[in-house]
């Protein structure tokens, strides 16, 4: 599977979606993950674990340039999945890595904010629809449980903007804040998040 994790708005949990789904995926097969962010977050996250003592079980490359998708050619047959972890604000960038995917995840955090500017991310998919109909699948991240701002946030995605979002919401947890710099262990609701888009897509 090839998935590219995306939001054009920074501060979503797009880094931190990445690296628990790459390590995810490299637990059914072998997975390469692509930094094209120039702000180099999931491969400073690597860094630190390999500072630390500890290794990824997949590898990361730095991609951050607007033909990403023309480039990931020449090596994504190595490969069964391949994940890639977008930067904030860089369409061009953006674009590419999504030409680059089967599948897009869009991580979003409940707030009003967070929902008005989703609005250029879903009109770019929408775009490029046309070029490369990919699976979107929208995951709501740090939310507190039972909250009206999780509830509204779900209704607006799926009744106002069309977007399939999964039923398994990532919490605002304290594992989740301090995982940075340590490699991936228990998936927590990571592992649902990917099991509900691998039944989808098919991957076994």
């Amino acid at each position: 599977m090839r998935l590219t994790v995306c939001n054009l708005k920074g501060g979503t949990g797009k880094t931190m979606s990445s690296v628990y789904l790459a390590a995810g995926l490299s637990r059914r097969g072998r997975t390469l993950a692509v930094d094209a962010d120039p702000q180099g977050s999931l491969l400073s996250w690597s860094e630190e674990a390999a500072a630390a003592g500890t290794e990824f079980g997949f590898p990361i490359v730095a991609l951050p340039v607007k033909d990403l998708h023309r480039r990931a050619r020449h090596f994504i047959g190595d490969y069964e999945h391949l994940v890639v972890d977008t930067p904030p604000g860089h369409q061009a960038i953006v674009r590419s890595a999504v030409l680059a995917a089967e599948a897009v995840v869009i991580p979003v955090q409940p707030s009003l904010m967070d929902l008005d500017r989703l609005r250029p991310t879903v009109e770019l998919l929408a775009e490029l629809a046309e070029i490369n109909d990919v699976s979107v699948y929208a995951v709501m991240t740090r939310v507190r449980r039972g909250t009206r701002s999780a509830r509204e946030t779900r209704t607006v995605l799926e009744e106002d903007m069309g977007l399939e979002v999964l039923s398994t919401e990532v919490p605002l947890r304290e594992a989740f804040g301090m995982s940075f710099g340590l490699e991936p262990g228990p998936l927590m609701e990571y592992e649902e998040v990917l099991g509900e888009i691998a039944a989808t897509e098919e991957v076994a």
